[in-house]
């Protein structure tokens, strides 16, 4: 008995792909406001859709919600992932299918839903192995070793960086991929590090993460090498003759002695880069990680009013655990 054939697959247009990513990439590197991208994508989406074209579509509807995530709007860029992913199977187009499952499962790990969002990850990991795709399984690896961190599982978080960076650096990616998951990765290795008291491994990932990141010049991985820098130095209580030199936009003088290289400039940095694209949920995260940093050496008060400035921002966010977290720190700062 003959098989049924399985449709062709619809590919992206080049020129609709192009057009999205340009909207995407100059939003990313801050050189275009917010509503602006939105609108140009929205109107990308519609284009998609009267035109019956399911693969631009479900392109357009997945650059949006990797926007509405940027925001820490979850919600809205599960809904928008997962019209991408129905169109995407529409389109017969597995692997953009696979990143679609990626991008939901990591929304659902900044709202703090990890049962959901660990699902996500190893499904996506599973079917990226079975179809090689092998940025998505690095991605999804390190994501997953982020979502471990959280439930401080250290050594499980551990072997799922180790993971992600054999595959992302044995395998043919495109070089903005290769850069995204070893800046993930050499981050999380730092908190892996400091909560193994191996500081000098810690410091050591931390300089890697922001010289890959400076090289990819994307203000989200800027943020978070920047941020990264600020813990490691809280862990080693001292700022090493090694320490990048640099001055943020918006010193906070509550927070800092103003010396270069402190822990301070580095979380202000992280949140420069981070208000560039308005990732809310970052910028809430930094601020509550210079909290912890501001417990540790001794400034209480500074470091309450941190915790509750990031409490009150994850609450509107809507990203649950990180608010539980952030109102406990603060509670325990008043009673020490």
């Amino acid at each position: 008995m003959t098989q049924p054939l399985k449709p062709l697959p619809l590919e992206v247009d080049e020129d609709f792909r192009t057009r999205c990513d340009a909207v995407f990439r100059q939003w990313s590197s801050g050189n275009l406001p917010y509503k602006t991208a939105m609108d140009s994508l929205l109107q990308l989406e519609l284009e998609g859709a009267k035109g019956s074209q399911v693969a631009n579509q479900g392109y357009a509807e997945n650059t949006i919600g990797l926007l509405y995530g940027y925001r820490a709007d979850f919600d809205r860029s599960i809904r928008h992932f997962a019209r991408a992913r129905d169109l995407f199977e529409r389109a017969n187009k597995p692997d953009r299918v696979l990143g679609c499952m990626l991008n939901i499962g990591e929304s659902y790990r900044q709202k703090g839903d990890f049962i959901r969002a660990r699902q996500f990850f190893r499904t996506a990991f599973d079917q990226a192995i079975f179809f090689g795709d092998h940025a998505v399984a690095a991605i999804s690896a390190a994501n997953e070793g982020d979502l471990l961190l959280s439930q401080d599982q250290i050594d499980s978080a551990r072997e799922r960086f180790t993971k992600a960076l054999e595959i992302i650096t044995g395998s043919e990616v495109a070089e903005r991929r290769r850069w995204q998951v070893i800046a993930q990765v050499k981050q999380g290795m730092v908190k892996v590090y400091v909560q193994q008291h191996d500081v000098a491994s810690a410091w050591s990932c931390a300089l890697e993460s922001l010289e890959v990141a400076r090289q990819a010049d994307v203000p989200f991985l800027l943020g978070g090498a920047y941020r990264t820098m600020g813990e490691v130095l809280t862990a080693l209580g001292n700022t090493p003759d090694n320490a990048p030199r640099e001055q943020p936009n918006n010193p906070d003088p509550a927070a800092t002695n103003e010396t270069l290289g402190d822990p301070d400039m580095y979380f202000q940095l992280s949140i420069d880069q981070y208000r560039k694209i308005s990732a809310e949920g970052e910028i809430a995260r930094t601020i509550f990680l210079q909290g912890k940093s501001l417990l540790a050496r001794g400034q209480k008060v500074t470091a309450s009013r941190k915790f509750q400035q990031a409490t009150l921002m994850f609450t509107k966010l809507g990203m649950k655990d990180d608010a539980t977290k952030a109102a406990q720190a603060q509670m325990n700062s008043i009673e020490d």
